[in-house]
């Protein structure tokens, strides 16, 4: 395929004429049926990925459970109906147990053909619940106790503890495809052809991955619920944000991402020179921050952590880069979640507090300015984060001269997006590392808890990068994950953030609006702070 897929394009708009004679015949364009979609990462994997980008293209590829609309609603799509108490399918039983039911729908079918039934979910199930497996997280599969497939199409669920969104169900993945690479090896899973080339169960099946340029999908005529009006979908990876908005400007991109890293100066000039392009700024559930490794020598200390956040003068940086439009964040939950605990500890910009929190951990100011440790070790930290991301870079500058005015020396060492996600945090070889996580309306703050913290026993899998110990957070945790009374929920996830900003294993720095943008001529696009753009690409069509 021609690298430069969005020249297909330019055929819009262009007229034939066909004279016979006297007479003159005007030819319509065809219709266009492409959408080129710009990213500026590029995904590690179709399947058991951490990456954002890896997500938004999946969510075309695979049929789910049940899904999230752009307002945050849900709604079945693989199940006949979202089991609940009211109707009998989801029974509280003795001792904080429970039972879900799900009917699933006939008629779904994996992209080979075969079809989608309940001993899919089942063996999903097992296969990401085994310790060996390379998923992402276990903290919810665990409060299973099994499943049981009834009849091929219905599936129940019997948990041996509470948990308040048990109804929501889990991904499904095709049993043919990756069973037997399951029993021979689980920890390859993520090696398998299905994470390169899948074989979905969504609207869109997968077509080609050109590493380093693109990823084609295709509608798939037997979908379920009919054909979308897009055949095409091509996700272009342009990782630098401000190549990615040259090719906005000229045209050559329809679409943009939520992993497009634009700037809000960025959006401002491509609304200014590309009348064609609609720029869409929405309230998301995005939180930008900044890891802590607390295993590091330097970072085990409180005082340390505290001293770096009293360093930074995060108004400066959300006023400077961003208007002050994307507020500073003093908690991980944003102010549109019910649960957002306002009056948590907060770090003010205070540059004496901060060298007096390292005199008091013991830190001596050397010759140069640095302070040193007791060992006379300098206290020289490095960032991480994403190559191309001109945001954060900027973040990082200004970050570096504020920590030097204190006494730290930070150096900035960055990698692309999947270098960063797929093993820097993974296996948690960083100091410091900038970026962002977004939130459904179910997270529960489970990737803090002590065992998600990513190690060799547990295939690196996790979402406690930081190696926060903490025996009340975990106590806490855990309460949340089963407490199905959402008052009672709320009062221990605000209680969760007052640890959190406390023992301080991260820095948050604020929280990002959803900016993508979109050609005018493409109708139904609907960016949500729940879903990624592509949550609704069955209903996009271009303007005739």
């Amino acid at each position: 395929m021609n690298r430069r897929v969005c020249q297909a394009s330019l055929l819009f708009g262009i007229i034939a004429l066909v004279v016979v004679g006297s007479a003159s015949t005007v030819t319509a364009a065809p219709a266009r049926t492409t959408v080129v979609i710009g990213v500026a990462q590029e995904p590690d994997a179709l399947m058991f990925s951490a990456m954002q980008v890896s997500g938004e293209i999946q969510d075309v590829l695979y049929a789910y459970m049940v899904r999230y609309n752009d307002k945050g609603q849900i709604y079945p799509q693989l199940v006949e109906k979202i089991p609940t108490v009211k109707d009998g399918d989801w029974q509280i039983l003795p001792r904080k147990k429970m039972r879900v039911t799900y009917r699933f729908k006939r008629g779904f079918t994996w992209h080979d053909g075969r079809p989608i039934t309940a001993l899919d979910a089942s063996w999903t199930y097992l296969m990401l619940r085994n310790p060996r497996s390379p998923t992402l997280t276990r903290f919810e599969l665990n409060k299973i106790d099994h499943m049981r497939v009834a009849n091929p199409y219905t599936l129940v669920v019997q948990w041996n503890e509470a948990y308040p969104f048990a109804n929501l169900g889990h991904s499904v993945f095709p049993k043919h495809v990756l069973e037997a690479e399951y029993l021979r090896d689980p920890s390859k899973l993520k090696g398998h052809r299905q994470a390169r080339a899948p074989i979905g169960s969504g609207p869109y099946k997968f077509v080609e991955w050109v590493p380093g340029s693109h990823i084609t999908l295709e509608a798939y005529p037997a979908s379920r619920e009919g054909r979308s009006k897009i055949l095409r979908l091509v996700f272009r990876f342009i990782l630098d944000s401000t190549v990615l908005q040259a090719n906005v400007i000229a045209g050559d991109v329809d679409v943009t991402g939520t992993t497009n890293n634009f700037s809000l100066d960025q959006m401002v000039d491509i609304e200014r020179r590309s009348p064609q392009t609609t720029a869409h700024y929405t309230q998301g559930l995005i939180w930008e921050r900044i890891n802590l490794n607390l295993d590091d020598e330097l970072l085990r200390d409180k005082r340390v952590r505290q001293a770096i956040a009293h360093a930074i003068d995060r108004d400066q940086i959300t006023s400077t880069l961003f208007g002050g439009k994307q507020p500073v964040a003093h908690t991980w939950l944003p102010p549109a979640h019910s649960a957002h605990n306002a009056n948590v500890r907060k770090y003010a910009y205070d540059p004496a507090r901060a060298r007096q929190l390292l005199t008091e951990a013991g830190f001596t100011p050397g010759a140069d300015g640095i302070f040193r440790g007791p060992g006379g070790r300098r206290l020289e930290l490095t960032i991480i984060s994403t190559t191309g991301n001109a945001i954060r870079e900027q973040i990082e500058v200004i970050m570096q001269q504020q920590l030097k005015q204190v006494g730290i020396d930070l150096k900035i060492n960055n990698v692309p997006a999947s270098v960063l996600i797929g093993t820097v945090i993974r296996r948690r070889t960083y100091q410091m590392t900038m970026y962002s996580t977004f939130f459904g309306a179910t997270t529960l703050g489970s990737f803090f808890h002590s065992n998600q913290i990513p190690n060799e026993s547990n295939n690196f899998e996790g979402g406690n990068h930081m190696g926060w110990r903490n025996t009340e957070n975990d106590r806490v945790l855990d309460q949340i994950s089963e407490e199905l009374d959402e008052a009672r929920r709320t009062q221990q996830l605000r209680r969760q953030q007052e640890l959190v900003a406390e023992d301080l294993p991260v820095i948050s720095l604020y929280f990002r609006l959803y900016l993508t943008t979109s050609k005018k001529s493409l109708r139904n696009i609907r960016p949500g702070g729940f879903s990624g753009i592509t949550w609704n690409a069955p209903e996009w069509g271009w303007a005739q």
